[in-house]
């Protein structure tokens, strides 16, 4: 199946949102490292997010943060926020400005805190940290989600189905209902996360491998450029995130609550022709039962967001017309 995307309304005719009674303090506008820059001309302000266990959550915004209608970004495995830099920018130049796009690096990634040593990781932790950051976001609410990262949105939405029924639209990119485990043979084994291999680590290598450029009729070679190879002090740091997140995420699965959630919010999936962890067949086979719209892009792979943002876009600019088209129908002057 194939979903028909519909041509977005214009945003701007969205009333914005009566400013609530809340003080947000902007810590640092933030260079993105050579190579992941957005455009110069994006209004982009970093603040931090109190987590609920103390741990601080570093994250962005483009565009104001009063606008009508905001999306917020979740990223999945081996990466950071800046992983949507490319369908940020995108969207950004689009729309010319008229929403807000909220990305955040999850605990342990990127300019995050860490997650308590003594403590384990849990989804439930995950998923709080998302509602922590819906906190600082107003207007109508898109959430988008990547790979491993649409597991916390089905935590999250059984354990706030409430809150997760007043937003305007979910959009899972290489998403399925379960782990994805990797391919092997009977012979093959992962080493340990921080084991090296060359001059890498399995994380590493992992994160290149899954978010490379696909070539069709063989497997994705390494990029060697996308995630940032990480310097010799923060390894020891990644290896300790990725053992946490293994011990997570492949116990995650689908539940009943979580897809009753769902259903009641309008979803998209959207995978990769040719992704080689989360098959189209998988991906399909979760908007099958959360009743979402589905669509396989061509040519695309494991990164579909980051490597192919135009098409990314489609299932989010027809969410946010779908928050246009309420708005409208809830009295809303165009």
């Amino acid at each position: 199946m194939r979903a028909n995307w519909i041509r977005l309304a214009p945003l701007h005719t969205l009333c914005a949102q009566p400013r609530p009674n809340v003080t947000q303090v902007v810590v640092s506008d933030h260079r993105i490292p050579r190579g992941n820059r957005m455009n110069s001309s994006l209004d982009t302000r970093s603040f931090s997010v109190s987590a609920r266990d103390g741990v601080r959550l570093w994250a962005q915004r483009v565009g104001s943060a009063w606008a009508p209608a905001s999306v917020v970004y979740v990223h999945g495995m081996f990466t950071d926020a800046r992983y949507w830099t490319p369908l940020v920018g995108h969207l950004n130049h689009h729309l010319d400005g008229g929403i807000a796009q909220i990305f955040y690096d999850q605990r342990g990634h990127g300019r995050s805190g860490c997650h308590p040593p003594k403590t384990p990781l849990s989804l439930n932790v995950l998923a709080d940290d998302l509602n922590c950051v819906l906190g600082h976001v107003h207007g109508a609410v898109v959430v988008a989600a990547h790979s491993m990262a649409a597991l916390l949105i089905h935590e999250w939405a059984a354990h706030n189905p409430r809150r997760a029924r007043e937003l305007s639209g979910i959009v899972l990119f290489n998403a399925c209902a379960d782990f994805p485990y990797l391919p092997a043979t009977s012979h093959e084994s992962l080493r340990a996360p921080k084991q090296r291999l060359r001059k890498y680590t399995l994380s590493e290598e992992l994160g290149d491998y899954l978010y490379a450029t696909p070539s069709r009729g063989s497997w994705p070679q390494p990029s060697w450029r996308f995630p940032r190879r990480s310097h010799r002090r923060n390894r020891a740091r990644i290896g300790k995130v990725t053992q946490a997140e293994l011990s997570v995420y492949p116990h995650a699965v689908l539940t009943t609550e979580a897809a009753i959630a769902l259903r009641a919010i309008p979803t998209w999936v959207v995978t990769g022709e040719l992704d080689p962890v989360v098959t189209p067949s998988r991906s399909q086979h979760l908007a099958e039962r959360i009743w979402a719209d589905y669509d396989t892009i061509p040519g695309a792979g494991h990164s579909l967001p980051h490597t192919n943002p135009r098409h990314a876009s489609e299932p989010i600019l027809a969410a946010l017309d779908v928050a246009y088209r309420a708005h409208r129908h809830d009295g809303g002057h165009p």
